[in-house]
């Protein structure tokens, strides 16, 4: 294999693992988005639901309160989602180098089997 081609093959995979990684990162951030989007509308219909049961606009310190556990639920959902897509995004990542290993290990039992039938100088 030339050097050229050696180069050429290396920028290739470098070019590979860019486009993945932004792949990866815009998958993330639509996810999240979206979970932080059902919060809110979940929050909105919990309040409205609270209204209609009780037959009255909250007061001040029941807004207060119900912002608090709103807001206690969105960090606990958001650090799941967050713990679950960093979890399965590690567990990707090993899959991968492990791939890459594979890979790299039988080109190099393939160059030591080119290396072995070359004439003694």
């Amino acid at each position: 294999m030339e050097w050229h081609a050696l180069d050429m093959e290396v920028e290739r995979s470098r070019r590979e693992f860019e486009r993945r990684l932004e792949e990866g990162h815009e998958e993330i951030v639509e996810h999240l988005e979206r979970t932080l989007r059902c919060c809110r509308e979940a929050e909105e219909a919990r309040r409205h639901d609270w209204e209609e049961l009780n037959g009255r606009l909250m007061t001040a310190e029941e807004q207060r309160r119900f912002e608090l556990d709103s807001i206690q639920t969105l960090f606990a959902t958001m650090t799941r989602e967050h713990v679950r897509v960093i979890a399965a995004a590690s567990e990707d990542m090993e899959r991968r180098f492990a791939e890459t290993r594979g890979e790299n290990r039988a080109h190099t039992e393939a160059l030591l089997k080119v290396l072995d039938r070359l004439p003694p100088t």
